[in-house]
């Protein structure tokens, strides 16, 4: 994989963790339902852990913290 590409797909993952973030925070989704909310926030989630279970971020020397966060955080939400 190329580093744009890579770098690309990093910048990608900490979209999906700001609107988590953001859903979460009720700044997106407002005129949602909470059921539609959740079931957004739990797709993303999903796709972030997918995701980072291929080592090459890591390799490639990025921060998960956030990701990991956003992860923890986006499932509570999903779950409650």
């Amino acid at each position: 994989m190329a580093v744009n590409e890579l770098e690309k797909e990093y910048l990608g993952l900490l979209h999906y963790v700001d609107v988590i973030t953001s859903v979460i925070a009720n700044m997106k989704m407002r005129e949602s339902q909470d059921h539609e909310k959740k079931e957004q926030v739990g797709a993303m989630v999903q796709y972030l852990e997918m995701t980072i279970l291929d080592d090459k971020f890591e390799t490639a020397g990025k921060d998960l913290t956030p990701i990991n966060d956003a992860i923890a955080a986006g499932r509570t939400y999903w779950r409650s």
